[in-house]
């Protein structure tokens, strides 16, 4: 993707390739910095560990704008170095994150599932004259949340209603699983040692699963990553984990760009052939690791329409469509990776837009926390052809700027291309767990 040459104050345009015609799109906009401060990332729950200075600016020098008691929960909004914009009691502001910790949830030992045994209409009332929400397809898993006469409420894909129930057959979907939660930013390492190459940071408040104990090192897995943790920065949780895999269900992958369309350029480096080998990652880490049906809109460098593009979701039969794209700007201290999902707007035709919202929430995170090199921009809402009009959970993962130096070592480096690929996976996955 493409960003117009900057002018303070300056708005950035997504690249006409990815909308429906090529005029400009809802913009972004911009600090004279070349940071976007409206950053928009579906809130998590974070709690405070000691009496909290909530500042005005991300600095120690920042004005106090109050003092938020030790054991507050505060709604995270953004990462900014070592601080956290925040909200609390009505105020936004920053404070040093090392003094906050993600608030710990309960989990039922055991969700009431079922199955759907034909493609069935989730409707806004208990009734067959009911508006149609959506369309489950057969054989998927929806939550149970009440019965009304033949009818069961449920929820699905982001979206609550009712079904009818004669089409539906129990499940059983989650079990035990020996869990930690780490204290402090925690690196997994590739052998029980403290000089074992580190294979990602896992932040403080995550959940890792137990493997076995080597010493004083515990064997753990997260994102879909195995590997080494000191023992001592871990306390023991206890959570239920849904250990359904993906068998049975597809995901689209859409490489960016394609044959005569190169997307962005910088010297001899093209998006399209970055995009398309990241994408075949993907693929090999949803099927390999996760065991998900891929399909591939591209598998080779030819071109595609946009509609082309979304088509293919529903001839797939997909779960859910992620593109991969890397950006570009004629300023070029501009840099991070950001992830597009759907506004609300007219322009929106897709019923999934807060699965689509929660599927690139998922992802976003997996890349900040396995690739912290890498600036994370944010989630974004952003008016975007293949996301907007497209027919499942869908969005777009934009990995970084070619014109950045930065950004444009990590995307040609197979190492770095390797870990988008597993953090998206690990993201797609997280999604899909939750969700079907």
């Amino acid at each position: 993707m493409n960003t117009k040459k900057p002018s303070w104050p300056i708005k950035l345009i997504i690249s006409s390739s990815l909308v429906l015609t090529g005029t400009a799109v809802v913009p972004f906009t911009l600090s004279s910095t070349g940071i976007d401060t409206n950053r928009v990332e579906a809130a998590s729950t974070y709690t405070t560990t000691a009496n909290l200075n909530l500042r005005k600016s991300a600095s120690t020098s920042g004005t106090i704008l109050m003092t938020i008691p030790s054991g507050k929960a505060v709604t995270y909004l953004g990462t900014h170095g070592s601080w956290y914009k925040i909200s609390y009691s009505g105020k936004t502001g920053y404070v040093s994150s090392q003094y906050v910790k993600v608030s710990s949830t309960m989990t039922t030992s055991s969700t009431k599932t079922y199955t759907t045994t034909v493609n069935l209409n989730l409707r806004k009332s208990a009734s067959a004259t009911g508006t149609i929400l959506m369309t489950i397809p057969s054989g998927r898993n929806v939550t149970y949340l009440g019965t009304y006469g033949s009818w069961y409420k449920v929820s699905y894909g982001g979206q609550t209603g009712y079904v009818s129930s004669q089409y539906l057959k129990a499940t059983t979907t989650t079990t035990a699983t020996k869990t930690y939660s780490t204290t402090v930013n925690l690196n997994l390492r590739k052998s029980a040692s403290s000089t074992g190459t580190i294979l990602l940071t896992i932040p403080a408040g995550r959940t890792v699963t137990y493997l076995g104990t080597y010493g004083s090192w515990y064997k753990v897995s997260y994102g879909g990553q195995t590997g080494y943790v000191s023992s001592q920065y871990l306390k023991a949780t206890t959570t239920t984990t849904n250990t359904s895999t993906g068998s049975g269900r597809t995901i689209v992958i859409d490489a960016g760009h394609g044959g005569n369309d190169p997307g962005a350029v910088y010297g001899s480096v093209q998006e399209k052939v970055l995009t398309l080998d990241i994408a075949n990652r993907l693929a090999s880490s949803l099927s390999g690791t996760y065991n998900y049906n891929v399909k591939m809109t591209r598998s080779t460098d030819t071109y595609l329409t946009l509609a082309n593009r979304v088509s293919l979701t529903k001839t797939y039969k997909g779960s859910a469509f992620v593109s991969i794209h890397a950006n570009s700007s004629t300023n070029t201290s501009f840099h991070g990776h950001e992830v597009l999902v759907p506004t609300t707007e007219s322009y929106t035709t897709n019923p999934y837009i807060s699965a689509s919202r929660s599927l690139g929430t998922a992802i976003n995170r997996e890349l900040g926390a396995r690739i912290p090199t890498i600036r994370n921009r944010g989630v974004k809402y952003q008016n975007v052809y293949v996301v907007g009009k497209n027919s499942v959970p869908s969005t777009i993962v934009e990995y970084g700027f070619i014109t950045n130096a930065n950004d444009r070592s990590h995307l040609t480096s197979t190492t770095y291309r390797q870990r988008m690929a597993e953090a998206t996976a690990s993201g797609i996955h997280q999604f899909m767990r939750s969700n079907y």
